[in-house]
């Protein structure tokens, strides 16, 4: 047979063979990411599939996620703290009421004739105490009233009474600006508030866990795609090389080196994946709650795809976005109050105490009045009768005031304990706000620096595609001339090994082009 016969038998089989071979990496993507069960019914026992966008992935973890249902009880916690540091304000009512007897015997003559005296008396009260939430005094109001009756001599008997009480206590130095009560109540709304801070920065922390997870598990379906794109290529030659070995174009020795190709791309389509269903759990333990039935067993399908999108980015202003919302600031600045507060108590404590107190009571008296002779045993001439209004009226109407003021001082003598931990206590907030200087620092290099990365990943993107259109038009070219016989099998796998390699270099600067906008936005929040 003519030489020239061959050759054109030769070609027809190899251009047949690459005809059924290579897929383009559009197909490819396309069939990875339609869903399994369009078009067909799903098999019997097949796990569902749930098609999931990146923000219902958010919305899900935000509802369901385990750590986030634990995180929301803190506030609740704190609010409770806070509830208890209010109470110390809540004006208390208290009330009574006894009973006494009592047998004695007469101290004198005139008490009583008799060789015993019996008393009896009856006494209620009522009365309302309050530390007050500012300037540190408090008040407190009661009243009593009682009927009492005795054997003895008595100008009442019986005898009913009534007292109305008021006290009021400022201090002058030492606790007016503040007190222990009003540090403790300041301190604890703090406290709240931090715990606040710290759910939403675990909420951020969340929604930034999911989006990053959604976003590998996108990339690891692709990444699937790619490597059984690179495997039909080297099926394709593989078929290729064959066909020309049995024409006798090429050695026998090149068939190893396509099963090689072969079997190294089959390797990386189980490792491709086995990362699918590792990145699968993942986002599975983020987003769904493990009570749900199919929690193993329900497939994640995104619908979302990595796309590259330019974004104008302004750094100052992500910078001062950053130092007022981040929630690290926020938290090291309530820290930094807590701290305020706890030198203003102790600078409190070194004051010498000077607190007024006034106090007024006003009482009355009524029941049976008797009159006594001028003799002995002393004779009853005559009694008149009040009613107790009389005694509550007077009681409350100034008719016998009673009037008390004072000023009491203390101080200790030389340095007191409260002196040396207010000195400590200035030394540690100066060391806060120097930390706290720093850590704004860190933040604004650290939103400099996320904000470059975004730069620098969307030129690392834009580069990557570029060379990845270079190796397909080389693969191409080199396809052409191993289909003409000017080039060999070693050549073409090289460029095939090279495609492979700029498919997963694009697909991973897609990625960090995401997650760079991803963490860009989330370092402005959180740390």
């Amino acid at each position: 047979m003519p030489t020239s016969t061959i050759r054109r038998a030769v070609f027809f089989l190899l251009t047949a063979a690459l005809a059924a071979g290579p897929v383009s990496a559009v197909d490819t993507m396309a069939q990875s990411a339609a869903p399994s069960g369009s078009g067909q019914a799903a098999p019997a026992g097949a796990a569902a599939t749930m098609p999931l966008s990146m923000q219902q992935a958010v919305d899900l973890a935000l509802e369901a996620n385990l750590g986030l249902k634990a995180d929301r009880i803190a506030p609740a916690i704190s609010a409770q703290d806070s509830a208890r540091a209010r109470a110390l304000f809540i004006p208390t009512f208290s009330s009574g009421f006894q009973r006494n007897t009592r047998d004695q015997i007469p101290s004198s003559f005139v008490e009583s004739t008799s060789s015993v005296v019996t008393s009896s008396s009856v006494g209620v009260g009522a009365g309302v105490s309050q530390l007050l939430p500012w300037y540190g005094g408090n008040y407190q109001i009661n009243w009593s009233g009682g009927r009492s009756q005795t054997t003895a001599t008595s100008t009442f008997n019986p005898q009913l009474s009534s007292t109305f009480s008021a006290t009021f206590s400022q201090p002058l130095l030492r606790n007016f600006r503040t007190d222990a009560a009003r540090a403790n109540l300041k301190t604890a709304t703090r406290q709240q508030q931090i715990t606040d801070v710290n759910l939403l920065d675990q909420i951020a922390q969340t929604e930034r866990a999911t989006r990053l997870s959604y976003l590998a598990l996108i990339v690891a379906i692709q990444n699937r795609s790619v490597a059984q794109q690179n495997l039909d290529v080297a099926n394709a030659s593989l078929r290729n090389t064959r066909a020309r070995v049995e024409v006798g174009v090429t050695a026998p020795a090149d068939i190893v080196d396509a099963e090689a190709s072969v079997a190294s791309n089959e390797e990386a389509l189980i490792v491709a994946e086995s990362n699918i269903e590792s990145q699968m759990d993942q986002l599975r333990r983020l987003i769904f709650d493990p009570s749900r039935p199919d929690y193993w067993t329900v497939r994640i399908q995104p619908t979302d795809t990595v796309t590259v999108e330019p974004r104008a980015i302004n750094v100052e202003e992500a910078v001062k976005t950053a130092l007022e919302q981040r929630t690290d600031l926020i938290n090291a600045r309530k820290s930094l109050e807590i701290t305020s507060i706890n030198i203003d108590l102790l600078h409190n404590s070194a004051l010498p105490a000077v607190d007024l107190k006034v106090s007024y009571t006003g009482s009355g008296l009524a029941g049976t009045q008797l009159a006594y002779a001028n003799t002995f045993p002393p004779q009853i001439i005559s009694q008149t009768s009040r009613g107790f209004g009389g005694a509550l009226g007077d009681s409350f109407t100034n008719a016998y005031p009673a009037w008390s003021y004072g000023v009491q001082v203390s101080y200790p003598i030389g340095k007191s304990d409260s002196e040396a931990s207010l000195a400590r206590a200035e030394l540690q907030k100066r060391q806060a706000e120097l930390q706290l200087r720093d850590l704004e620092l860190q933040v604004a290099t650290q939103v400099r620096d996320a904000a470059r990365q975004v730069e620098t990943n969307f030129k690392r993107v834009q580069a990557s595609h570029a060379s990845l259109q270079a190796q397909e038009k080389r693969l191409e070219a080199e396809q052409k001339r191993f289909d003409v016989g000017t080039s060999d099998t070693f050549k073409l796998f090289q460029v095939q090994r090279d495609v492979a390699a700029a498919r997963v270099s694009d697909l991973q600067s897609m990625l960090a082009y995401s997650q760079a906008l991803i963490n860009l936005d989330a370092v402005q929040k959180i740390r």
